[in-house]
C-alpha cells in the first residue's frame, strides 16, 4: 500500500494561493487499515520541510483525501519592492543613471513573489486497533510554483494557473492591469490589442513578468511620433541587462522590467543606445509600445507577450499631479497619475501636556524674590502626534480604467513617487464605486491616502 498524488498541477505555470489550492490524494490498495491517515509534507526549493499535515481518508470505500496548502503557501510569498541591481533603492528606479548598476531588468531580491515548492506524499497505520501508528513518507511527490493572483470568481468556474503571466507566447502577460480599451497595436493587427498606459516623460514605471519557462529572449521597445511616423525600435538583451531567461534561483521566477521613459531613456544614454536616444530625444515622441520577443525581428512569430503602449501625457492641469506606485492584484507593480486638485491635512491631532505653576520657584534667594512674568504658560504642550492625509483626484479618464483604480482601493502596498523616492500610504476609503456615464463614458475618481507614517512636529 502506498499514498499517491491524483491531482494533475503544472510544474512550471504559477499556481495561485489566492484560492483553494487543492492537493487530492488517494490509497489505491482495498484493505483494511488502522489508524489511516495520508501526510502531506511541504518543502521549499532547497528540502527544507516547512509544514506537515494529516488528514484521514473519506471513508473506507472512498480513500481519498484532499488537502488545501493555499494558506500554508502563501506565508512565504511577498511582493519584491527592492532594485537587485541596487538594494538601496527600489524598483522605479531600474535603468535609471545614479543606481549602480543601471541595469534595466531586475529580479526579486529578500522577498519573493514567486517560489517552487515540493510537495511529498505518505500516509500513517497501525498494524492492529492498538498497535502504534508507523510513518511511511515520501510515497509520491510534485512540483510546483506558486504566487499570489486574485482569481475574480464572478460566476466563472474554478481554475488553477495556466501560466497566463510567463512570457511564452502572444496572449501571455505582464502582471499588470493596465486596460484594454480596444486600440490595434501599432505594429500591426497580428499582435492584438494593446494595454494601455498614460505617462510623463520625467516619469518611471516598471512591469513585472514571470520568468520561470519563458521563450521571451528581448524586451522591444518601439516609438512613433504624432503623425503616426515609426521613431526607432530597441531591443533590449533579457540576460545582459540585469535579467535572467533560464531561472535558476526563487529570486529569478518574477523579474521586473523598467520601462517608462525616465527608465529608458536613462539607460539609454547610460549604454549609449543609439535606438532609444532617438525615441526620447523626439519632440514629437506621441507614445511607444513594449513586449517580449524571441527576437529582434520585428515579426509577429517571434511575438511572447501582449504589447503594452505608453502615451506621452505630461498633464495640462492646473495642479501638481501626484503618481501612486500600487501592488496590482497579481502581485506585481502598476502606476497610476492623479492630476486633478489635492488636498493635504492633518488629522488624530493628539496633545500631551502638564499645567506647570506659573513663578520662579526655582530660582528665588534672600536677593532674588518670587514673582513671575505675563508670558509664563500654565498648561504647556510637551508633545503632538497627528495623521497625515492627502485627497487625490484624476482627471476624466475612460471608464475602462476602472478595474485598475479598483486595485489601487484594495491594495495592500501604495506608495506615493516621489522622484526615485516611495512614500507609503494607506487607501483609508471604504468603498469603491464603480462608475459608469453615458457622457462618452468619461468618469472622475478619488481616493483619502494616510500617510503610513506620522510626520515628526515639534
Amino acid at each position: 500500500m502506498a499514498a499517491q498524488i491524483d491531482s494533475t498541477i503544472s510544474t512550471t505555470a504559477f499556481q495561485s494561493t489566492a484560492e483553494p489550492l487543492i492537493i487530492q490524494v488517494s490509497e489505491p490498495t482495498a484493505a483494511v487499515y488502522y489508524k489511516y491517515r495520508f501526510i502531506l509534507v511541504v518543502k521549499d526549493s532547497g528540502g527544507t520541510t516547512l509544514a506537515t499535515l494529516k488528514t484521514h481518508y473519506l471513508s473506507s470505500t472512498n480513500r481519498v483525501a484532499a488537502f488545501d496548502i493555499s494558506r500554508v503557501l502563501d506565508d512565504y510569498l511577498a511582493p519584491n519592492l527592492v532594485n537587485s541591481n541596487d538594494v538601496t533603492a527600489n524598483v522605479l528606479t531600474l535603468g535609471r543613471t545614479g543606481f549602480t548598476p543601471d541595469k534595466v531588468l531586475g529580479t526579486c531580491y529578500t522577498d519573493l513573489v514567486a517560489r517552487q515548492f515540493t510537495i511529498e506524499v505518505g500516509h500513517e497505520n497501525a498494524s492492529g486497533p492498538t498497535a502504534d501508528p508507523v510513518e511511511s513518507l515520501n510515497e509520491d511527490s510534485t512540483t510546483l510554483y506558486a504566487f499570489r493572483d486574485e482569481f475574480v470568481n464572478d460566476g466563472e468556474p474554478y481554475a488553477r494557473g495556466a501560466g497566463e503571466f510567463q512570457l511564452a507566447a502572444p496572449s501571455r502577460n505582464f502582471m499588470s492591469v493596465a486596460p484594454d480599451l480596444g486600440t490595434r497595436s501599432a505594429y500591426g493587427s497580428a499582435w492584438g490589442t494593446v494595454r494601455e498606459h498614460r505617462i510623463g516623460l520625467d516619469q518611471a514605471y516598471v512591469l513585472a513578468f514571470g520568468a520561470k519557462d519563458m521563450t521571451a529572449v528581448y524586451m522591444k521597445v518601439r516609438a512613433w511620433d504624432i503623425t503616426g511616423t515609426l521613431i526607432a525600435t530597441a531591443n533590449i538583451a533579457i540576460d545582459t541587462e540585469g535579467g535572467e531567461t533560464v531561472p535558476t534561483t526563487d529570486a529569478q521566477n518574477v523579474q521586473f522590467f523598467g520601462c517608462g521613459p525616465a527608465n529608458l531613456e536613462e539607460y539609454g544614454d547610460a549604454v549609449s543606445s543609439v535606438a532609444l536616444q532617438t525615441i526620447f530625444d523626439d519632440p514629437d515622441l506621441a507614445y511607444y509600445e513594449v513586449y517580449g520577443s524571441t527576437s529582434t525581428s520585428d515579426s509577429q512569430t517571434f511575438q511572447d507577450s501582449v504589447v503594452h503602449r505608453f502615451t506621452i501625457d505630461d498633464g495640462c492641469s492646473k495642479y501638481p499631479r501626484i503618481q501612486l506606485f500600487f501592488l496590482n492584484r497579481h502581485g506585481g507593480w502598476d502606476a497610476f497619475n492623479f492630476d486633478q486638485r489635492s488636498e493635504e491635512s492633518f488629522r488624530n491631532i493628539e496633545r500631551s501636556s502638564y499645567n506647570r505653576p506659573r513663578g520662579n520657584w526655582d530660582t528665588i534667594t534672600s536677593l532674588n524674590q518670587w514673582t513671575y512674568d505675563g508670558w509664563e504658560r500654565g498648561v504647556t504642550t510637551t508633545s503632538v502626534k497627528a495623521e497625515k492625509q492627502v485627497v487625490v483626484s484624476t482627471d476624466y479618464i475612460d471608464e475602462g480604467y476602472a478595474d485598475m483604480l479598483r486595485d489601487i482601493a484594495t491594495s495592500r502596498s501604495v506608495f506615493i513617487v516621489d522622484g526615485t523616492n516611495l512614500i507609503p500610504v494607506v487607501v483609508t476609503d471604504s468603498e469603491y464605486l464603480f462608475k459608469t456615464s453615458v457622457n462618452d463614458k468619461l468618469i472622475s475618481y478619488s481616493f483619502t491616502l494616510r500617510y503610513s507614517n506620522r510626520p515628526r512636529l515639534k
